[in-house]
């Protein structure tokens, strides 16, 4: 598959931002799900933040790397499908270039070094001028013999010179004048040859196939000259010379204007419109070319392709999103506004974990799953639904874990107590990573808010509330939430202790029967974010609008 099509077929599966371990690995799977199918394109999973300690542990457990990071959808030049770059060697003849780019049907061809990196740029332009330039009186070009050979078709009797450097000579007249650089073209004549030979011309072609006698070899072998016999005529040849001449030395090697395949396509028209050239090389981080874009590339405005796990709201999505194409959308939260300008396929099941979702897919796909990928996917289950003792687990979810807990060969409640104990002590981490490593922004009417939820183990994070409740409200502030929340969940008390800050002191009263204004309060048997919590502060702001 050339890169063009390759770069069309792609389409990115992404979790949410600031990914939990669900979003992570029902990334992934779903991904290996889609390109099992018979499918037009290449599914590759991706995220849009850093893993958590948590997804770390359960992708090394099983062997898996994380995805690659995708730091928005906004197009790029990888989004376009660009022609294939005509790339040719600093020697290629003239004849040659010109040859490649009538094959290829285009009108620019990269120039490249030993290590494929690029030069120079040269076009149907830069070639024409070089066949004009060459027929002007004076014009000097470097040549290498080997390069008239193949042009002229010509064999090579004596190795002299290894390039013509000097002015090119017809020989109509035995009073020429020849120099050790210069090219002499001359017919059957041995007068001529033998007065260039004691001028000690460089480069000496007998034209016509014309028969050599011995001793104009032995005198060309001995002073260094270089001997070729062709079988074109000489105003044949005069006509064919310029397609000998190196492509380095017809290129543009300064001032080059290349684009390279992450920069965005506003940016890049921005620089067509000011360099009006006909194509331009894109080059990968080595500088190599990889590509050609010209503005015709650029008329459908492509975009990234995405397939949307465990979220749905757009404030949750990639940076740009607005500007790629959502193909497909699997999740088990609540359904916001996602706007797409056609219809595709929406998956929205009840259940505690994306993964489950995907899981039950590939069952009812026939979809075979290797051991390590569901080892991964069994991690993810009891990760979103704690262990199965979240109000969000359901039946289904424990049907699946126990079914990829079967082909991955794991033991459930070792893998679950491996995962409690993977929390760590949030003692020693930075306030605003806890705050970001599972946080979610909604919005609700004119309000903007944001809950964030951490698992702690057995531990207490009191000596942290000052600081966590400081960072917390920085972030309303700077960022224009109405409420900033975060979760510290004990699956082993079975509570959470909200800390809260809000505009409105009177809002976690509505929402939870906290005391006026506080900043922290315990809800016993609150577990899930997504059932318990989301539900009651939409209530509250709602209220709170009426």
């Amino acid at each position: 598959m050339d890169r063009r099509n390759f770069e069309q077929s792609i389409v990115y599966v992404i979790g949410h931002k600031n990914p939990d371990c669900d979003s992570i690995v029902s990334a992934i799977a779903y991904a290996t799900v889609k390109n099992a199918q018979e499918s037009e394109y290449l599914a590759i999973p991706a995220r849009i933040g850093p893993i958590n300690q948590e997804t770390a542990i359960i992708l090394e457990e099983f062997g898996f790397e994380p995805p690659i990071f995708l730091p928005h959808a906004h197009p790029q030049v990888s989004d376009v499908p660009y022609d294939p770059a005509l790339s040719l060697p600093k020697s290629a003849t003239l004849l040659e270039v010109w040859t490649e780019m009538q094959d290829r049907r285009t009108v620019t061809a990269c120039v490249v070094d030993e290590n494929q990196v690029l030069t120079g740029v040269v076009t149907i332009g830069d070639i024409a001028k070089a066949q004009f330039k060459a027929a002007v009186a004076g014009s000097r070009y470097t040549c290498p013999v080997a390069n008239l050979a193949a042009v002229l078709q010509g064999e090579i009797l004596v190795a002299g010179i290894r390039e013509v450097a000097g002015s090119v000579v017809v020989g109509d007249s035995a009073q020429i004048q020849v120099g050790p650089k210069d090219l002499l073209l001359v017919g059957d004549r041995i007068d001529i040859q033998e007065s260039a030979l004691a001028q000690h011309v460089g480069v000496m072609i007998v034209t016509g196939g014309a028969q050599i006698r011995s001793e104009i070899v032995r005198r060309a072998r001995e002073q260094g000259s270089t001997l070729l016999r062709v079988p074109l005529d000489t105003y044949s040849c005069i006509n064919l010379l310029w397609q000998a001449l190196p492509v380095e030395q017809v290129m543009t090697a300064r001032n080059l204007h290349t684009v390279h395949p992450d920069d965005l396509l506003r940016e890049v028209r921005e620089e067509m419109q000011e360099h009006p050239f006909s194509l331009y090389p894109i080059l990968d981080d080595a500088n190599r070319p990889i590509g050609m874009l010209g503005r015709n590339h650029l008329a459908d405005g492509s975009g990234k392709r995405l397939i949307l796990v465990d979220h749905n709201e757009r404030n949750q999505s990639i940076d740009g999103i607005e500007h790629a194409r959502i193909l497909e959308i699997i999740d088990h939260h609540r359904i916001s506004a996602m706007e797409t300008d056609q219809p595709i396929m929406f998956i929205n099941r009840p259940w505690g974990a994306t993964t489950t979702i995907v899981s039950h897919l590939a069952r009812e796909q026939n979809i075979q799953l290797s051991p390590q990928l569901a080892g991964i996917m069994c991690g993810a289950i009891l990760s979103d639904t704690l262990a199965f003792q979240s109000p969000t687990s359901t039946p289904q979810d424990e049907y699946e874990a126990h079914y990829l807990a079967e082909i991955a060969q794991v033991d459930l409640d070792h893998l679950a107590h491996k995962l409690l104990q993977a929390v760590g002590d949030i003692s020693q981490v930075d306030p605003a990573e806890i705050l970001r490593s599972d946080f979610k922004e909604f919005t609700v009417g004119k309000f903007k808010v944001g809950i964030g939820q951490t698992m702690i183990y057995g531990q207490s994070a009191d000596a942290m509330k000052d600081e966590l409740l400081r960072t917390m409200e920085h972030l309303m502030e700077d960022a224009g939430y109405h409420v900033v929340a975060l979760m510290l969940t004990s699956v082993l008390t079975r509570t959470t202790e909200m800390l809260w800050v809000a505009k409105d002191p009177t809002l976690a009263k509505k929402a939870f029967r906290a005391p006026h204004g506080a900043t922290s309060f315990t809800l016993p048997e609150v577990l899930s974010r997504k059932r318990q919590v989301v539900p009651a502060v939409i209530r509250a702001l709602r209220e709170q609008e009426q």
